[in-house]
């Protein structure tokens, strides 16, 4: 089995085709590595332009790529086509984020009206595993750049935002992070439900009566006594949240109870917390005892 690290670097542009904003690919980048995780090949390619021809300042100052440079690049069509032979059959691909394989579906659908990846049969989003791997959570993304340096990678070398040293980079962290039992079960076989789940797009649920929303998810224990809380008010939508007073009946704490509901494509996310409410002594001394 082969692995291929793919970094791509793209300019924000208006599309009238579209009706809207577009991220158009200048330059893509990857690197093969052989099962032990040597680089054996490289691929590095600019693409022309042809929805803004012109690059934006903060593309042109995060990457270094100029105008001129794109200009002589390739067409889209023609860097995929050599990207197809690169990565070949059966390879896992892997990014930094899944972020530049939604940017490389958005440029499929746009020049060929379909949005798969002709060369994708398998991926891993290699932030996410090696954030897993080090144990770092995942709530927060952490930067490439970041990462090596926390790792202690030498990256004097490689030139930051530039698709082909982002990539090689990522390898020099995929080395560090790879253990075979944990990558195997991290990769995705890239089917229907791989595309549906990639681009679904999770939402935060107004109505309390949504039947995704369980009537457990709407009760809480009083913190002191722990016995059932009793909702004593209307819920309100505020700010993402669904918001009552709770009183409990055996030793009369009265809480704000909050109540988040989130529809993500495995289910609903629910996310509760619940706020004691100051009595009327605490409230005139300010809490103090």
């Amino acid at each position: 089995m082969t692995y291929v690290i793919l970094d791509l670097e793209w300019n924000g542009a208006r599309s009238e085709k579209i009706g809207g904003y577009f991220n158009e690919i200048i330059e893509i980048g990857a690197v093969r590595l052989s099962e032990d995780g040597r680089i054996e090949d490289r691929f590095d390619a600019y693409i022309r332009p042809v929805v803004s021809r012109k690059l934006t300042r903060l593309v042109t100052n995060l990457t270094g790529i100029t105008d001129d440079q794109v200009k002589k690049g390739v067409s889209f069509g023609q860097a995929m086509e050599s990207l197809c032979r690169f990565v070949g059959e059966d390879a896992v691909v892997m990014t930094w984020s899944n972020t530049d394989l939604t940017v490389l579906m958005e440029n499929c659908r746009y020049f060929y009206g379909d949005e798969r990846i002709p060369f994708l049969s398998a991926y891993l989003d290699l932030q996410y595993y090696a954030q897993t791997r080090l144990g770092l959570g995942t709530a927060q993304q952490v930067a490439l750049s970041k990462l090596a340096e926390q790792l202690e990678l030498n990256s004097d070398e490689v030139e930051l935002h530039h698709a082909i040293d982002d990539s090689v980079l990522a390898a020099a962290i995929f080395r560090q992070v790879y253990e075979s039992s944990s990558f195997q079960k991290a990769v995705s076989p890239v089917n229907d439900e791989f595309y549906r789940r990639l681009t679904f797009k999770p939402t935060f649920i107004r109505e309390i009566d949504d039947p995704l929303i369980r009537r457990a998810d709407l009760r809480f224990s009083c913190e002191v006594c722990r016995h059932n809380l009793k909702r004593v008010g209307k819920w309100q939508c505020q700010h993402r949240f669904f918001t009552a007073v709770f009183r409990c009946a055996a030793c009369g704490t009265e809480y704000i109870g909050r109540v988040q509901a989130k529809r993500k494509f495995d289910g609903v996310e629910i996310k509760k917390r619940l706020i004691r409410k100051m009595a009327e002594k605490e409230q005139e001394t300010g809490g103090a005892t």
